[in-house]
């Protein structure tokens, strides 16, 4: 007897087979575009492991709806009936659900050894075991979920906190945000300047980002991609990216202490997804200030546990999670 996992992001593929236990025993990891989709890759998994899963659970990155998820940042989509046929099982058995309600489902068994605190220590998110938590991943896109407790048990709570609004923090920062929204119209939130998070938070965003910076300052943005935008910047090698890596930590601390705030997330507020997991030295005192300046809740803010996750795996673990919860 095997349960069937996924997790699907704009960049990578992920699924696995665990056992009833909740143990890894197969795992596949192929690129989101372009070759087979995820109906192809699960009947591969399921010809390897010789038997058809007892249940699926894939968590997607994209708004769940009537069983079907398209991807936000990946021309595919996902129906559960598809992904049954593909399976060879009930439709009843297979469920989708979005990527960070996933990632707040992997917050129910994360271990403290799992994580690199900013803030607080493991003793106080173990002291505190069923207080509310929060996740918040900049990846391919940005993602963000959170985990409450209802009656001793564990409730993820879905959404799309990617996509809340940025505004400027300062009056240099005014002509940046034009400049982006000039570029990339589709992220303008109302008539003003305020942006989609994503539009800078995520491996999306950057480098968008990085060009309107450049763009206002009369200066060549040679480069092209996330990755290298973020080493230019640890190494001081491009001022535009600089500024760009310098305005995303803080923006995303800002955003990561005000979710702290809105949830009360006395259990944690944890930062993971691919960009975050790759840089962890933006994670530094800077980053650690930005998350605390919350006026007169700075003290509250200053309370509340703080830790990079360092699993890769949270996506398919809060899967598993999902699954196992169901089934019970």
């Amino acid at each position: 007897m095997w349960y069937l996992l996924g997790d699907v992001g704009g960049t990578h593929m992920r699924l696995a087979a665990v056992d009833p236990a909740g143990d890894f025993c197969a795992r596949q990891t192929r690129d989101t575009a372009g070759g087979a989709g995820l109906s192809e890759a699960c009947s591969k998994l399921i010809a390897e492991m010789g038997s058809v899963p007892q249940a699926v659970a894939v968590a997607a990155a994209g708004i769940v709806e009537n069983g079907q998820v398209t991807f936000t940042n990946a021309a595919q989509s996902i129906t559960t009936t598809a992904l049954a046929q593909a399976c060879h099982i009930d439709p009843a058995k297979v469920s989708l659900l979005n990527d960070f309600e996933a990632a707040a489902w992997s917050l129910a068994t994360i271990a403290p050894g799992q994580v690199t605190y900013l803030q607080g220590e493991p003793d106080a998110q173990l002291s505190l075991p069923q207080a509310p938590r929060v996740i918040i991943g900049p990846g391919t896109g940005l993602g963000v979920g959170a985990l409450l407790w209802h009656n001793g048990h564990p409730q993820a709570v879905p959404g799309e906190g990617g996509h809340m609004r940025l505004t400027p923090h300062s009056a240099e920062e005014v002509p940046y945000f034009q400049a982006l929204i000039a570029g990339w119209p589709d992220v303008q939130m109302g008539d003003g300047l305020a942006v989609e998070a994503e539009a800078i938070l995520s491996g999306t965003g950057v480098p968008n980002w990085y060009r309107a910076i450049a763009h206002v300052r009369g200066e060549a943005a040679p480069l092209t991609d996330a990755a290298a935008i973020f080493a230019a910047a640890r190494a001081g090698q491009d001022e535009n990216a600089h500024r760009a890596i310098a305005s995303f930590t803080r923006y995303l601390a800002g955003m990561a202490g005000d979710l702290g705030l809105i949830f009360g997330a006395r259990g944690g507020v944890f930062l993971t997804g691919g960009v975050a997991q790759a840089n962890p030295w933006i994670f530094n005192a800077d980053f650690l200030a930005a998350f605390n300046a919350g006026g007169r809740h700075s003290a509250w803010r200053s309370t509340l546990p703080l830790g990079l996750c360092q699993d890769s795996d949270f996506g398919l673990k809060g899967a598993r999670n999902y699954l196992f919860a169901r089934l019970d």
